[in-house]
């Protein structure tokens, strides 16, 4: 009896000294960059509003540059930029483009008007010494007049407000397609979904209109902490293909 009780000690304390051999850990996923071959991004900002001048810094340290369609008879007034702020950002490489002398809807002036609002805007913004090439429709409103009046001033290219994204060379340059507004409820996500989803489908030309930069002011606004995450994503991404330029350097390089 006494042995059996010394064997069945001496296997409780062998296995009691035995551990499971250690399960090897599984490493985290690394997320997966996205790669962009055939994708390029146009930033554009309509109107000139003051707001604007903030993405100034954002743009730079991202290595962005956009394009700012400015209703040139605002310019200087109360709620839009200066154009001493126009030229800070003409300096720094962002594009100046036209979008009427105040701001009207091109189907609803005619003749001496209609040439008087696109001319006169594209003349103004020249004076301030810019190259002006692009021009932006006012609500995206445009008939076969103003396209021809906006061809006759000088334009080389015309944005409307919708239809996007836009193909590598456009159909129509002076119709160019852009994606929905960015209004006060669109989300980081959804902004980085259009382009991703453009490369998906096999690349393209995804141009965003962006009107104001500020928290709650208008229902046609981004936040500056939102475009500031956005602007980190694009400037991240170019290191992996995704191309972003003014429509001026699109339209010049297609």
């Amino acid at each position: 009896m006494k042995k059996i009780f010394t064997l069945f000690a001496f296997l409780l304390i062998g296995l009691s000294g035995c551990t499971a051999a250690p399960v090897p850990s599984t490493p985290a996923p690394t997320r997966q960059e996205f790669v962009f071959k055939n994708t390029v991004v146009s930033l554009t900002f309509d109107d000139g509003d003051a707001d604007n001048y903030s993405v100034r810094s954002v743009l730079t340290e991202n290595n962005l540059r956009a394009t700012f369609y400015v209703v040139s008879g605002f310019t200087n007034s109360s709620g839009y930029m200066t154009d001493d702020q126009l030229r800070d950002l003409y300096n720094d490489g962002n594009e100046i483009g036209g979008h009427t002398l105040s701001h009207v809807k091109l189907t609803d002036v005619r003749g001496d008007d209609l040439k008087r609002e696109v001319c006169q805007d594209r003349a103004n913004l020249v004076a301030y010494g810019f190259e002006v090439t692009s021009f932006a429709y006012p609500f995206g409103h445009y008939d076969d007049e103003a396209m021809r009046t906006v061809i006759d001033c000088g334009y080389g290219n015309a944005r409307g407000v919708s239809d996007g994204p836009e193909i590598i060379p456009p159909v129509n340059v002076h119709g160019l397609r852009a994606m929905p507004y960015i209004v006060s409820d669109t989300r980081l996500p959804k902004m980085q979904r259009y382009v991703t989803e453009v490369e998906n489908n096999g690349g393209g030309w995804t141009i965003f209109v962006f009107h104001h930069v500020c928290d709650g002011c208008d229902k046609y606004a981004i936040t500056l902490d939102v475009f500031m995450k956005f602007a980190q994503w694009l400037g991240e991404q170019q290191s992996n293909g995704l191309v972003v330029k003014t429509v001026g350097e699109v339209m010049e390089g297609q």
